[in-house]
């Protein structure tokens, strides 16, 4: 398999294990990466992020202690995400506060970064794109009465977006974005009178989309960006 954060780091900064683990918790954290899914070896991981095995390794360390994958040992083992680790995911994120300056950020974020995606996506993107953006937004409408589903289901969506403005960086960003969201609605995850009113979400941003209409298209992203500003602000506790 493919995976789309598989590529050369740009550390900006930071150090290299600390890219490292970010990448992967993001996949984790937005469904790229799934409960059970084995790793590729580590020489091969190495390999892809442009580093030692041991810079590697001090990630993977990291990794295992919060309990987002787990090593087995043996002639079929390897690394694999761990069984649990939506449930260590959110626990991980109890540990860490947003205040509404915060979201704020995050939300100017999406604007920029989702909504070119968004315009792009309409420009660019193919009919075997459309499907499965609709068919993402269908199992995002099935997924309302269950939080985590519903939210690997909204961060599928809008990489899928992502990946139809045929944009590597946009990519990237986007996935950072997602992940940032699990972890902040994990911190505080929303009610169910929240979720019940969340159907047909995306239908307006589906639509521009797959009828090519790049400015509405943006449009309907910062529309829905604002939306969902609004009620995340809304969870944060006192």
């Amino acid at each position: 398999m493919q995976y789309k954060f598989l590529t050369p780091l740009d550390s900006a900064g930071r150090s290299a294990p600390e890219v490292i683990f970010g990448r992967l918790s993001e996949a984790i954290a937005t469904g790229e990466l799934q409960p059970g899914d084995r790793l590729p070896s580590e020489a091969d991981l190495a390999n892809a992020f442009g580093v030692a095995v041991m810079t590697l390794r001090r990630a993977l360390e990291t990794l295992r202690e919060v309990g987002l994958i787990e090593t087995k040992r043996g002639r079929f083992g390897g690394n694999f995400v761990s069984l649990n680790a939506a449930e260590n995911f959110s626990h991980l994120s109890k540990t860490m506060s947003y205040s509404r300056k915060e979201v704020r950020e995050l939300a100017d974020w999406r604007r920029a970064v989702s909504g070119e995606a968004c315009y792009l996506a309409a420009e660019r993107g193919e009919q075997a794109d459309f499907d499965a953006i609709r068919e993402a937004s269908l199992e995002f409408d099935r997924s309302i009465s269950k939080h985590d589903a519903m939210r690997l289901a909204d961060a599928k969506l809008h990489l899928l977006i992502s990946s139809a403005a045929r944009s590597g960086r946009l990519h990237r960003e986007e996935s950072s974005i997602q992940a940032e969201l699990s972890r902040l609605l994990s911190s505080n995850p929303y009610s169910d009178p929240w979720r019940l009113n969340l159907e047909g979400l995306h239908s307006g941003l589906i639509v521009a989309i797959a009828e090519r209409q790049s400015d509405l298209a943006r449009r309907e992203l910062i529309a829905h960006v604002e939306s969902t500003f609004n009620w995340m602000v809304a969870l944060l506790p006192e």
